[in-house]
Formats: C-alpha cells, structure tokens, sequence
C-alpha cells in the first residue's frame, strides 16, 4: 500500500511502547534495547521517528509529523515518572522545540574552551543528564548537550537552524548517550569516534536484565555516576581523538 498502490494510507500512528531500560521492573521481557530500532528499517522519507522524554514534548512532535506528507509515524514511549525541569530556569529550551527534532539542552558556556557536542536521547539518560548540568558547571566540563528527539523532524528544519543546533565542527566533535542501543543512534553518530565514546545500554554489547529503575540503569552504566564518568573521559581525551580524526 506504501509503495504501489494506487489507494494511498492515511497516518499510522506505530507506538513503540517500552523503549529502553526503564521499563525492566516488568521482566527483561517486557523491554528492548535493541528490538525498538526495526522502526528504523525504512526507506529515507517513509518514517518519523519521535523520541519525547518527557510527557510535553508528545504533542508537539507529533503535532510536527502529522503536518508531514509521511505515513508512518513511530512513538518511542517508556513510562518512569520523571522530575519535569524549569527549563526557563536551566536555559534549557522549551518543550514546544522537541517539534524540531533537536533543541539546546545546554549551550557552550562563553569564556571556557569548547570541549564537545553531546547527543542525548532516552527517558532517564536524559533526566540524569539533566541532573549532573550543576556538576559539570563546578567541574568546567564545558560540553553542548542536545536533545536528539527525532532524526527526521531535525532534517527538516531550515539549514540555518541546524547549524546554529549541530555545525559541521560539532558533528566532528561529539559523541551520545541514549537509553537504547549505539545501532539505533546511527542517525546521531558524527564520526568514527562517536560510538567508542558513546554511552549506551549496549556498552557491553549485551541486552540488559530486570530489576529496579535504579538496579537496570546502575547495569547499564547509565545512572548519574557512570555518565559524569563517560563525560569526563569524553572532555578529558578531547586532544587525542580529535588528533585520531586528523582535522586539526
């Protein structure tokens, strides 16, 4: 129907319910790390993904892709309750800017060497990461986090827009967190080194067992401790990897 007929599909609204760890009090079952990522397996054009991690930013998104002449429109969802930052308060942009596909969660801070470009994505990645901003402040981790909550609504922003978002130089110097697996952030892996500074679910190449929120995400390396950690060796091995990549 997608591709031949002459009858074409209205919207199909596919939600990936229980995408991530945090759904792991259910059983190990009753989530996935990697299985989400098969809506990813489409044609350039024929699938929006959405990845809201927190409840506001729902509506908007889908409002976005429901505007587009795309059919199929996938909703990543998990269920934790999380703390609803004061966005204004933090500088973070606001939840109607998860329509973009990518907004600012923290910008480089003026008068500090820049130190990197991190992609976040994720329910609790993405609360924990929240949760560190005033400890990479004391700590000058200098580091431009970005909310990756669609791949494809982020490709359709004006050029200007996504530079001024993700330029050229970020991409090259950057690495993600995400509460899935590093196969299904391909769409926000900028170079060959982005993946061996990720921090995913997946860092051990193993699905992940049940358990408590804090439990899986201790396992996952994706508690708060584990990612200062990975940000850390991340800001700490700037001058090498960029040296690996040869574009200085």
């Amino acid at each position: 129907m997608a591709q031949d007929a002459d009858v074409k599909l209205g919207k199909v609204l596919w939600v990936a319910g229980h995408s991530g760890p945090e759904t792991a009090e259910d059983s190990r079952t009753h989530f996935g790390i990697y299985s989400p990522a098969v809506t990813q397996l489409f044609p350039k054009g024929k699938v929006i993904n959405l990845y809201p991690w927190e409840h506001n930013e729902v509506a908007p998104m889908i409002t976005a892709a429901m505007a587009t002449d795309v059919a199929l429109i996938a909703l990543h969802l998990t269920r934790p309750g999380v703390v609803i930052p004061d966005r204004k308060k933090l500088g973070m942009a606001s939840h109607f800017e998860a329509a973009k596909g990518a907004y600012l969660i923290r910008d480089y801070k003026s008068g500090l060497p820049k130190m990197g470009t991190i992609f976040v994505q994720g329910t609790a990645t993405t609360a924990n990461v929240i949760n560190l901003l005033p400890e990479l402040d004391k700590r000058d981790l200098n580091v431009k986090l970005v909310a990756a909550v669609s791949p494809q609504l982020f490709a359709m922003q004006s050029e200007a827009y996504q530079q001024e978002t993700v330029s050229d130089a970020d991409w090259l110097d950057s690495t993600f967190i995400t509460n899935a697996s590093a196969v299904a952030m391909q769409d926000w892996t900028g170079n060959r080194l982005s993946v061996e500074y990720s921090m995913t679910a997946d860092w051990d190449d193993n699905w992940r067992s049940g358990g408590s929120l804090d439990e899986v995400l201790e396992e996952a390396h994706l508690s708060e401790r584990w990612l200062l950690e990975g940000i850390e060796r991340f800001v700490n091995d700037r001058e090498s990897r960029i040296n690996r990549q040869k574009i200085i």
